[in-house]
């Protein structure tokens, strides 16, 4: 009986000991964490807007989008006197050959993209993660919600699809056409309806 109490206190300790230190592990590495994630973030926008300069602003904000109630990401790009030079999004899709892929669109005030920066996903080495390559990436530049179909083209779109990975052209394309809904119908003021209200939860 004795036997047993003595182990049941040293389980007890090493289990309070362990706490102690995953919880000091995640005390001193929660910064720095979150500092280089901020880094990849900021790297992101500034690959998908051109001419970024210094002087300008990078606002963020959650913002609601009307068509699955699912909250991304947006960044306003504002100017030294605070008007509009573009917008980012951080979307994503659950489509892709290796489950989620994240990615940062930019456009600018037209809402034509400007540059795509995939950040997460889990694609198949040598074939889906050619999604990151430029020879894939650019036939997206220019182009917007009004002038491209962002489906391949098997499946009547424009995309022209990465070889041996149709799966994942297609889940970039539903990330793209995501982002781009999203960025329109919360910011792009029509001339039919100049009245419609914008809802935006900042963070």
């Amino acid at each position: 009986m004795k036997d047993n109490i003595i182990q049941i206190a040293k389980l007890f300790l090493v289990a309070v000991v362990s706490a102690f230190l995953l919880s000091y592990v995640y005390s001193v590495t929660k910064e720095p964490i979150e500092k280089a994630k901020n880094a990849e973030i900021t790297e992101a926008i500034k690959s998908v807007i051109p001419n970024i300069s210094d002087q300008m602003i990078i606002k963020d904000t959650f913002l609601v989008s009307d068509i699955e109630s699912i909250p991304l990401k947006v960044y306003i790009i504002l100017n030294s006197d605070s008007t509009v030079y573009a917008y980012s999004v951080l979307s994503y899709t659950k489509k892709g050959y290796g489950g989620t892929i994240t990615m940062m669109i930019g456009v600018d005030k037209e809402f034509k993209i400007t540059g795509v920066y995939p950040l997460e996903f889990s694609e198949t080495p040598g074939l889906g993660t050619k999604m990151t390559e430029n020879k894939f990436k650019d036939q997206f530049l220019s182009k917007s919600l009004s002038n491209f179909k962002f489906k391949v083209n098997k499946d009547g779109g424009d995309i022209q699809a990465i070889t041996s990975a149709t799966i994942t052209s297609r889940a970039v394309g539903d990330c793209l056409e995501r982002g781009l809904k999203v960025l329109e119908y919360n910011f792009k003021v029509s001339a039919t309806d100049s009245s419609k209200s914008v809802e935006v939860k900042d963070e």
